[in-house]
């Protein structure tokens, strides 16, 4: 999928229903196609690519498959099995260098609702952003417009629907601050490096 949009969070239309065809080019319109013709190879094309990567048995040939999709992977990321990756935007899914998405990892980066819920449900698409060696535990789901923080590890099953401060451990649906692991990792980083993060989350998060 191209990099249509600009990558921040925005409006999109909500969901309607409505036969194969008109589906088709309704949403080659959103993506910025002017065939749905290609849109909808395109489409198929990501379809099948993220099918392949979660089963895929080599790491990297599950990072390529995705970046073919258009997700961006950093450098040295541990990606494991069974992830998906948002269908309709995997563009908006970045993962940094030296993050682990260990398996049955959930990144949802649009909510679409249907016209029904119009006025109690924004329908958008929002980035999500794993930073620099996080790590998120198995069956994670990431919702859209979440900012995961440099160093954090997200427990096994959580929900992230809010931003994660960097050197932190969150749990739960929805996920919350469990414990900080800032002095655990600063060997990682030169003091001054350290200090200049750690100001940078205090300004942020206020921890």
């Amino acid at each position: 999928m191209k990099d249509y949009l600009p990558l921040e969070r925005q409006r999109i239309p909500n969901y309607e229903a409505s036969g194969f065809l008109g589906t088709l080019k309704r949403s080659a319109r959103e993506h910025g196609y002017r065939s749905a013709l290609w849109y909808g190879l395109v489409r198929l094309k990501d379809h099948l690519f993220g099918s392949w990567a979660m089963r895929f048995p080599w790491g990297g040939a599950r990072k390529w498959l995705q970046r073919q999709r258009g997700v961006k992977i950093g450098k040295k990321v541990h990606w494991g099995t069974n992830n998906v990756v948002d269908n309709a935007f995997p563009y908006f899914v970045i993962v940094e260098n030296g993050a682990s998405i260990s398996g049955n990892d959930y990144f949802l980066a649009h909510s679409k609702p249907m016209a029904y819920h119009a006025s109690c449900m924004q329908s958008y698409v929002a980035p999500i952003i794993v930073r620099k060696h996080a790590w998120l535990a198995v069956n994670v789901t990431v919702l859209p417009g979440v900012e995961i923080g440099e160093g954090a590890i997200v427990s096994a099953g959580s929900v992230v629907n809010k931003d994660v401060p960097p050197f932190t451990i969150v749990s739960g649906n929805p996920a919350q601050v469990v414990t900080d692991i800032s002095r655990l990792v600063r060997r990682n980083y030169t003091p001054e490096e350290f200090e200049r993060l750690l100001a940078v989350r205090k300004e942020k998060y206020q921890i």
